[in-house]
């Protein structure tokens, strides 16, 4: 395990990074965001990231960083809990993206640092962008092979929601050319419908037949075009097939298969959402290495609850009730 010494915030705390190595992969992760800097399996540097803390905190599509408090979209940047309204900070198209100004934008505490992992705690306190009660959250990140293990544990102080995630970016070519070409298989059998503003409508079509069916094989970029950008969307995930995980339990969600590497991700979850750099041309600093980004230069694969879950009473916890989350980002050679 190598720390170095990243940054200084404008409020003048200190961002440092973890670096882990084995035989076939290495994993660098900074305090900053709890953020996935770089991963790297036989050789491959696979997440997207900066070179300086400063085009980080330039950025604005959460490159490799941990989501929450309630990762996704909220319709209106409001919910009802209890006969109570709480707004929330508006940031993408009069709705709340991500937390607002949310876990990726904090500096964690380091609370553990192993040779192969490190856990990291973050406390939203009671009214940060508007959601209710104090939060203490750990996300441990552990380099097992070449696999990237992400888990995370969130307990409230009072009733709040919760839906964390990660928010990596993945070209599992390098960085510089797009992903379209890129094989996916997503293990769902529905998917979240949306409106114009990327909030669900309510429904959940079979994927069968259409664009968004990945039940067999399909390059990601093969069914896009016109109206249709690309993906930015939830699948429900059918679980069919459980995997232990040390003493958790995933179900393979997604694999996706690039010229010599495969992602299998897993997760205990109930979907995924599949972005794959719609907007990424918009990002203003290059790419580690100074690659320029180009539009679906990534993809990226979101375990999580479903959008704009908490006006539909998921995902709320009572105080004490402890949330737990496990995602798997394992990788093959062909």
């Amino acid at each position: 395990m190598k720390k170095e010494f990243f940054g200084k915030l404008p409020c003048g705390a200190d961002v440092y990074k973890y670096t882990f190595e084995n035989d076939i992969a290495s994993l660098t992760v900074m305090t900053r965001g709890a953020t996935v800097v770089s991963f790297k399996p036989y050789g491959k540097d696979i997440i997207g990231g900066f070179d300086t803390l400063e085009e980080y905190l330039e950025d604005t599509s959460h490159q490799g960083a941990t989501i929450g408090r309630v990762a996704n979209r909220i319709a209106n940047a409001q919910f009802t809990m209890d006969g109570a309204v709480y707004m929330l900070t508006e940031n993408n198209n009069g709705n709340c993206l991500h937390g607002g100004e949310g876990f990726d934008h904090k500096n964690w505490n380091v609370d553990e640092v192993t040779d192969n992992s490190i856990t990291m705690s973050y406390y939203s306190e009671d009214g940060e962008e508007g959601f209710p009660a104090g939060l203490h959250t750990k996300v441990s990140f552990t380099l097992d092979g070449a696999a990237l293990i992400i888990r995370y544990e969130a307990i409230p102080e009072g009733k709040t929601p919760i839906a964390l995630t990660n928010h990596s970016y993945f070209n599992l070519n390098g960085f510089g050319t797009d992903i379209c070409a890129h094989i996916a298989t997503v293990y769902a059998d529905s998917y979240t419908e949306v409106d114009d503003k990327l909030i669900p409508n309510g429904n959940r079509p079979s994927v069968i037949g259409t664009a968004f069916d990945f039940t067999e094989p399909h390059a990601i970029g093969e069914r896009i075009g016109g109206d249709f950008i690309g993906y930015d969307h939830n699948f429900n995930l059918t679980r069919e097939k459980w995997y232990d995980f040390g003493s958790d339990k995933a179900a393979l969600a997604a694999s996706v298969e690039g010229d010599e590497l495969r992602l299998n991700v897993y997760t205990d979850q109930p979907g995924v959402q599949m972005y794959i750099g719609n907007f990424m041309g918009d990002i203003k600093p290059s790419v580690r290495g100074g690659v320029r980004p180009i539009c679906h230069g990534a993809f990226c694969l979101e375990t999580q609850t479903e959008p704009n879950c908490v006006n539909h009473g998921v995902g709320i916890y009572d105080a004490g009730e402890v949330y737990r989350h496990i995602c798997v980002y394992e990788i093959e050679k062909k």
